[in-house]
This record gives structure tokens, sequence and C-alpha cells, in this order.
């Protein structure tokens, strides 16, 4: 009895061992199917190379999880009201000036680069209430060691005209840039030292409308600039800026022009030389800029050279300004190294509720004479004086007051303001 008792356990007991096998080996197949499952879901989630992450840092940017592709959106508005008052003989013989709005700037863009050797941008403006091309270009890196642009985007002249309007002291340029070619279509080779501190450019452009569209007998236009930077320390809170460009300019018809607005782009050209018959102009400027944290000095000197054809005998025309900003707040004015010139300042501490942002007093002397022999294209004289409100990396409010003296024509007076908003 107690043999098959015993018996009896021993069987219950394979069992209930064949039971647990079972069991286990039922779980292990579950486990299984679980981590099957999960690696599907991993590669599920796991980007394709050529998937892009999307972020925003100060703009909508898209970078490519390998890295091979890299794209920006963007874009401004720039919108100025304009109240100006001006002497009788300004109203006399320029006209009478009116207060006014627009938008000074309405702009998109889409740029990125590829591949390491690739950039490119295609820059649009609306503000004129048509489409017109601001910078589209096409750029090549590894071709060899200079940068090779090739498209529309800005000649390489002058310190004031390269910086980011976005960033500018004042709501205009200084009265020299009447000397400026600004963009038109080329090819340029552009390249910046190991060490960043040089930087040299040398292009080839032909002079083109606001669509790129330059169709006419004539030279092209031949352009360089060089600049060196000795003094760069803490992230470009100290710095000393020298450079130098020349430009020979292509000219349409014979036909040489200079004309310039007192620094706003509202009224009237108050300064004009007409058409001028000439063979060949050039074009000489000299730029220095001097950083010492909140306290920033810029100037330049422009020359223009014009050889004179059919009985018109050379000329020369000059221009120059010199300007200061101090950051209230502390922020010093950023340095774009590779283009050695400046850009927009990112707040120490943003607006928010009723504080914040960055504020800067800025003030110009600029001068402008087109005078010269049988010439009298004016000469005019600026003092520009600026406040401006950076809210955050993308919003500014700025105001602006400049007295502009005409010789022989007398005294205007201008106040402005402009919202921005950019990214």
């Amino acid at each position: 009895m107690a043999s098959a008792a015993n018996a009896d356990e021993l069987a219950d007991l394979r069992q209930q061992l064949a039971e647990q096998k079972q069991a286990i080996s039922d779980l292990q197949l579950k486990l299984a199917e679980i981590e099957e499952i999960r690696n599907v879901a991993e590669k599920t989630k796991r980007p394709a190379d050529k998937e892009f992450r999307v972020y925003w840092n100060d703009s909508l940017r898209m970078k490519s999880y390998d890295g091979d592709i890299e794209l920006r959106i963007g874009g401004r508005f720039h919108h100025d009201w304009n109240w100006m008052r001006e002497s009788d003989r300004v109203k006399t013989v320029i006209g009478k000036q009116k207060d006014g709005t627009k938008f000074r700037r309405a702009r998109f863009y889409f740029s990125g680069k590829a591949y390491d050797d690739m950039e490119f941008m295609l820059q649009i403006d609306f503000a004129s209430g048509d489409v017109t091309f601001k910078n589209a270009y096409l750029g090549l890196n590894g071709l060899i060691r200079p940068k090779i642009l090739i498209g529309q985007f800005e000649e390489p002249f002058s310190l004031d005209e390269l910086s980011s309007s976005n960033g500018l002291s004042f709501l205009e340029r200084a009265l020299p840039a009447a000397f400026v070619p600004s963009r038109n279509v080329g090819i340029m080779l552009a390249d910046v030292s190991n060490d960043q501190n040089l930087t040299w450019n040398l292009g080839v452009f032909k002079q083109t409308d606001d669509t790129g569209l330059g169709v006419y007998d004539g030279g092209a236009n031949f352009t360089g600039r060089f600049t060196w930077t000795p003094r760069y320390a803490d992230n470009g809170a100290k710095l000393l800026h020298l450079g130098t460009a020349y430009t020979h300019k292509g000219l349409h018809n014979d036909e040489y022009r200079l004309r310039q607005r007192p620094e706003t782009s509202i009224s009237d050209r108050f300064v004009d030389t007409g058409d001028i018959a000439a063979d060949s102009a050039g074009h000489t400027g000299l730029e220095a800029a001097w950083v010492n944290g909140p306290l920033s000095l810029q100037g330049e000197y422009i020359t223009a050279d014009v050889d004179g054809a059919a009985g018109q005998q050379d000329l020369d025309f000059s221009g120059h300004y010199l300007q200061a900003s101090y950051w209230l707040t502390g922020e010093h004015r950023p340095y774009n190294r590779s283009r050695a010139s400046f850009a927009y300042v990112n707040p120490k501490r943003n607006f928010s509720g009723k504080s914040g942002g960055a504020w800067e007093l800025s003030a110009r002397y600029s001068r402008l004479d087109l005078n010269d022999r049988n010439i009298n294209g004016g000469e005019l004289t600026n003092r520009s004086f600026g406040l401006n409100w950076h809210l955050n990396p993308n919003a500014r409010i700025m105001w602006g007051y400049v007295i502009a003296d005409e010789k022989d024509l007398g005294r205007s007076d201008i106040i402005q303001m402009r919202t921005q908003f950019y990214f």
C-alpha cells in the first residue's frame, strides 16, 4: 500500500514538473515575441540618414541626421514711419517733403548647405509691391581653397553695406552708401585665413536690375576687398577691424551718376550729379572699426575717380562718416569673422512683462561731396542720432533723428521710427 502511494506521489510530482517546464517554455516564447516587437518598434522609430531634425535657433532650421544637409528658412520685415521738416529753400529747389510710412524691407529666404562642399541662398523682397531678388546664389566650398560664389549677392565693398540691416545702429546706412555697388550678378572668390584674422574677396559682376537682368553693352565691375583684424578677444567684445576695397565700374552707355537721400528712404534725393559722360570710374574705400565692450566706433572714407569722356573733364567725388554706439545694458556689437562685418545682437536678457531687452545709443556724422569742376551735384552733411531697443534676438524698435544740411539750401529735420521682426 505504501509503495503504491509513493508511486502516485512521484507521478504527481512528475506531472507538476512537466507543467512548470511547459509554463517556462511558454513564458520564454512570450519574451521572445516581446523582444521582436521591441526591435521592430526601435527600427521604426530610428530615423533614416536623410530624414530631418527640425528645430528653432533664431530661425526655422532643419538638419539631416547624417549631417549632410542643413536648411534654414527665415525672413524680415522693417516698417518705417517718417516725419520731416525742411527749409524754404529746400522746398523751392527739391520740393516739399511729406511725412510718410512704408515697408522698408519685407523679405523671405531659403538657404542651406549640402555635403560640406556647397551652400545656397534664395532671398526675395516684397516691400515694393513686386517680387524682387536680393540674394540668389550658389557657393562651392570644396573645388578650390577660396570659396566660389556664383549668382546675385553683395559686391565686396564697404563695412556698412556688408553688415546686416537687422543689426545696423541706424535706420539707414550713411551718406557714402551712394558709392557702394551693392548687389549685382557675378562670380566671386572669397577666403578667410586659418586664424580668421584676414579675409579677401575678389569678383567680377554685371550690373543688373532687381530681377537679376542686365542686358546692355558695356564693361563689368571688378571689385575686391581685403580686411585685417589685428585684435580679436573675448569673443569679439574687444576688436580692431581694418579694411580696404576697390571697384572698377563697368559703365552703362558710357554714363556715370551718383545721387543720395538724407539717410531716409522716404524723401526725395537731395544730391544728384545727373548723367555724366565718362569712359570709366573707380571707387576706393577705407574702413575701420573698434569695439571695447559696450562702446564701439566705426568709420569709412570713400572716393570716386571718374575719367571724363566727350569733352567732360576728369572728376573726383568723396564721402565719409564716423559713428559711435554704446550699449546701456552691457552687450557689444557682434562681429562675423568670415564676412568681416557686424551682425545683430542677442540681448543678455529678453524683454518679458515690463522689463528686459538690450538698449543702444548711437550717433553719427556723415558727409557727401558731389561737387567738382562743372558738376554741381551738391554737398550734404548729416548728423544722426539713434535709440534702439532690441526686445529679443528677433525683434527691435528703433527711433532716429537726422539733421541734414545741404550747402546753399539749408537744413532739414527728420524724425524716424522703425518696428522690425526677423528670423
